[in-house]
């Protein structure tokens, strides 16, 4: 999937942002440190290169959370779309964008 936005899940996820309180990054790697905090409990990002979120994967998996790709597979070289969670809502996120 190359881009959320373009995608046929894209208005799944309007419904699931409807029913979220959310923040919005900007290029940054805070939300995945509030995440990795408990502060937050999931993120959704779409568009990226692994080399932008390689590190947060560790952060997030030592952190006891669950990161993967937008369709639910294992995070590779090839990664665009990712969904890192507090890995008690993860099924739920991925059910929500389905």
């Amino acid at each position: 999937m190359k881009s959320l936005a373009l995608s046929d899940r894209w208005s799944q996820y309007g419904k699931l942002i409807a029913r979220a309180n959310r923040i919005r990054g900007y290029g940054d790697f805070l939300h995945y440190h509030l995440l990795a905090s408990g502060k937050i409990d999931a993120v959704i990002e779409s568009d990226v290169n692994i080399l932008d979120i390689a590190a947060t994967v560790v952060i997030i998996e030592a952190a006891g959370g669950k990161f993967t790709q937008l369709d639910g597979g294992a995070v590779n070289l090839k990664t665009t779309t990712v969904l890192a969670t507090n890995n008690k809502l993860h099924g739920a996120v991925l059910k929500a964008l389905d």
